[in-house]
């Protein structure tokens, strides 16, 4: 499996081999007072204090598996996207199939296009298998279609082959993939890169790894990987031996990775810009990432969403949207006494409908 899902796993990798520092998922804690003062420092080790005050977890924030971001519907009053350009370049029926949960439109088209060399329906077909989205009996072990594909020598093919080898029981399977992703990321592969830059770190605990690993994850981030954006703006803002340039650069990619939809560097830049920690104070701005990261699927940022509507930080004073917020975030265990005080004051008629509007949230948890 790739990494390729958007999850803080390079910064916790990066939170083990440097106790006490801030990194990922930020060691401040979440201030909601009028002056929003910088609150107490969270355990790095756990991902930080991701709630806000008072609030309460079943898991720690660090245990959530966050998806990819995909457009959730428009909820009502709110502007839609913007139109996006037309695009002209080839088609892939498979792939288009697979976007859109047809599961086995997407593999009888790549079958029928199988076996004569397509390492892309190879690796499709692979996926389907794996993720269970077509019955292994109908179409054979994942395994047997990756290591397919790979025979092709392209580069993508051989990091999946690479990353599904590393999740075998076998030592001498898995040294086999950890070979083939390193091949993949120097064959210029940007994900096989990053993956190759998290092995290292994993391997290689402490300087040395990420001394090991930096080139790497500067080449998945300049070839535009979210998250190796995302961990290059941790190393840079945490280590103190590189050089100034670099040191300096740490606010550049994290807004890339902001900006590439990684819903953990949205809540990073929110809480930065909110508390003006490390840069201008901008609460209206980080309003809006804080918006966009809880739409992304992260239910750290809906939960402090949800305060910075009842409170009117950097929005308008909004309980309904507050509700809409805290009810996605309660959905996935974080709980608080004054949120439910507001679902109790609300009229059924406004609850049902922030319960509504919640659940299309809800589903990117």
């Amino acid at each position: 499996m790739t990494v390729r899902c958007r999850t803080p796993l390079a910064a916790l990798i990066l939170a083990l081999v440097l106790p006490g520092t801030a990194l990922a998922i930020s060691a401040r804690e979440f201030a909601t007072d009028a002056d929003l003062v910088a609150g107490a420092a969270g355990n790095p080790r756990l991902g930080g204090t991701l709630l806000p005050p008072g609030m309460e977890a079943d898991k720690p924030a660090n245990a959530y598996s966050f998806e990819f971001a995909q457009l959730t519907p428009a909820m009502e009053g709110e502007a839609p996207a913007p139109p996006q350009p037309p695009y002209d370049g080839p088609v892939d029926e498979a792939y288009g199939a697979y976007q859109r949960g047809l599961f086995d439109a997407a593999y009888e088209a790549a079958m029928a296009r199988a076996g004569r060399g397509d390492p892309r329906a190879e690796t499709l077909i692979a996926e389907l298998i794996e993720r269970k989205l077509i019955a292994e009996g109908r179409a054979g072990e994942p395994g047997a279609w990756y290591r397919m594909a790979a025979e092709s020598k392209a580069p993508f093919a051989v990091n999946r082959y690479g990353m599904y080898l590393l999740g075998s029981d076998d030592e001498e399977e898995r040294g086999k993939g950890r070979d083939l992703v390193r091949q993949a990321a120097e064959a210029g592969d940007p994900l096989a890169a990053f993956n190759h830059a998290t092995i290292l770190v994993q391997e290689n605990p402490g300087a040395e790894g990420l001394k090991l690993a930096l080139p790497w994850f500067e080449q998945a981030a300049e070839a535009d990987v979210p998250d190796a954006q995302y961990a290059l703006s941790q190393i840079y803002r945490a280590l103190e031996n590189l050089p100034a340039e670099k040191r300096d650069l740490w606010r550049y990619w994290l807004r890339r990775a902001a900006n590439g939809e990684h819903d953990t560097a949205q809540l990073e830049l929110a809480l930065d810009l909110i508390n003006g920690t490390d840069m201008p104070r901008n609460i209206e701005e980080g309003a809006e990432w804080m918006h966009r990261a809880a739409l992304n699927g992260n239910p750290a940022a809906a939960s402090r969403l949800a305060y910075l509507y009842l409170n009117g930080i950097g929005t308008p004073v909004d309980a309904q949207s507050a509700a809409v917020f805290y009810l996605s975030a309660r959905n996935v265990g974080l709980r608080d006494d004054e949120m439910e005080k507001l679902l109790a004051s609300l009229p059924p008629e406004s609850l049902e409908q922030a319960m509504l509007r919640s659940r299309a949230i809800a589903r990117r948890y």
